[in-house]
């Protein structure tokens, strides 16, 4: 090899390392890698102690909540990186807590009036009281909503991860030990609470109490309107793609618990929980740090938009293929002989699941790009389509073969549909260099 071709791959290499977007994807892969970790650890544990029928139950909750969330900021909070001012960024976090401030206690009364048939439809009828947690969760889940957001905009990357780890410790901790004494569906549910203010409070302790981390300035009224009907898209699109997009994830655990049981639904979460890791771990830091990068070089250089996807996206399907690889290989091998004999039937699961989860990793990228490139109406008419083909291809697998059949047809559903996801994106980059390209 000549020293030319040597100096340019040094060269590469050293960009490569001195990049501001690889240092900051590494500082948040970093601290969600350590807080993986740390439920990794925790894991084999809990298993033993909690059971199927436990992670069943908080598996039924979390879709409920999940689902509800995006209601709880009207899909605003996603929008505090869009402003080019730290007036109009501080303008929609005081727009999203007036929204959970109006939305909570509408979920409040909704949940006093209709208690019984709501505890029913969510698989909650045995412990109905769980509901009125929601709008609590949902006030927290609004506040480090915002929390999170101001933290990427400001580029407070390392304090965010580090708030995400010990708030993930210490919640472990307090798991493992109420496994030893009262290990049940319930404690697991009141631990999901706690999580989100341990990471609230944690982050705020951590990051400086000046701009648009001056908390008290995210409580007011000031600029609100403005700021609503800039970012609009964020209402009328990404919040009911966001709620959709919950039900599309949700539906699986509930359609599980009400058709097998508890239990299979506890081994269909807990397979989802493990292979999310890699998606925490890397899609999540290339999606929170990609976002403002690709909205910056859209609004100055669209045509560059679509190298930056491309990359980003096959970066990610050669990082994500040896995990995901290795669980469809030998995932009901590996998944009892680390958590335990009866999770035979979740590394089953896995083996399936793996493929869907490669697909979510690959389309990180594209899904951080649609905001910028003014897809949110598509993503809303994606997510009702696959929404549809989710429930009924999971519902008619589950009656003509039960439940494995269930969740590989509804792995191989969602392959394809993030695959079509990820040419609707390219195809809008692609355009947006063409004209770029005309025009000059």
């Amino acid at each position: 090899m000549s020293s030319a071709v040597l100096q340019r791959m040094r060269d590469r290499t050293r960009a490569f390392g001195n990049s501001h977007f690889v240092r900051n994807v590494i500082t948040v892969a970093t601290g969600i890698a350590a807080a993986q970790a740390i439920s990794l650890i925790f894991a084999p544990f809990l298993t033993r102690l909690y059971g199927p029928e436990a992670f069943g139950a908080l598996a039924a909750f979390t879709a409920v909540v999940n689902i509800i969330t995006p209601l709880a900021t009207l899909g605003y909070a996603n929008a505090i990186v869009m402003p080019a001012t730290e007036e109009g960024a501080t303008a929609v976090a005081r727009l999203s807590l007036v929204s959970a401030a109006i939305v909570a206690p509408m979920v409040l009364l909704a949940v006093t009036l209709f208690e019984g048939q709501l505890a029913s439809w969510t698989g909650l009828a045995s412990t109905p009281g769980l509901l009125y947690l929601i709008p609590l969760y949902l006030v927290m889940a609004a506040l480090l909503s915002v929390a999170d957001q101001t933290a990427i905009r400001e580029g407070l990357f390392k304090a965010k991860a580090v708030a995400y780890v010990g708030s993930t410790l210490l919640v472990n901790i307090g798991k493992l030990a109420s496994g030893f004494l009262a290990p049940s569906g319930l404690v697991l549910i009141l631990f999901l609470m706690v999580v989100k203010t341990l990471n609230f409070l944690l982050l705020l302790a951590r990051v400086p109490k000046q701009g648009a981390f001056e908390a008290r300035r995210w409580f007011g009224a000031d600029g609100i309107r403005h700021a609503a009907s800039e970012q609009r898209d964020f209402l009328i699109y990404r919040m009911p793609q966001s709620i959709i997009n919950a039900v599309s994830f949700g539906f699986p655990v509930l359609a599980l618990s009400a058709l097998f049981g508890a239990s299979v639904a506890g081994q269909y979460s807990i397979a989802t929980l493990v292979l999310g890791g890699p998606i925490m771990l890397l899609g999540q830091s290339v999606l929170e740090v990609f976002f403002p990068r690709i909205t910056e070089v859209v609004r100055k250089h669209p045509g560059g938009a679509v190298t930056h996807i491309r990359q980003a996206t096959l970066g990610m399907l050669l990082i994500g293929a040896v995990p995901f690889g290795i669980i469809v290989l030998w995932g009901d091998v590996i998944f009892p002989l680390v958590f335990g004999e009866e999770w035979l039937r979740a590394g089953e699961y896995s083996r399936w699941i793996a493929l869907w989860m490669a697909s979510v990793l690959a389309t990180r990228p594209a899904v951080a790009a649609m905001p910028a490139l003014r897809l949110q109406r598509e993503l809303l008419v994606y997510e009702v389509i696959i929404t549809f083909a989710r429930i009924v291809s999971l519902l008619a697998a589950a009656r003509l073969g039960g439940d494995l059949m269930a969740i590989a047809v509804f792995s191989l559903v969602n392959v394809v549909g993030y695959g079509a996801l990820f040419l609707v994106v390219h195809r809008r980059a692609s355009d947006i260099r063409l004209e770029q390209q005309h025009a000059g």
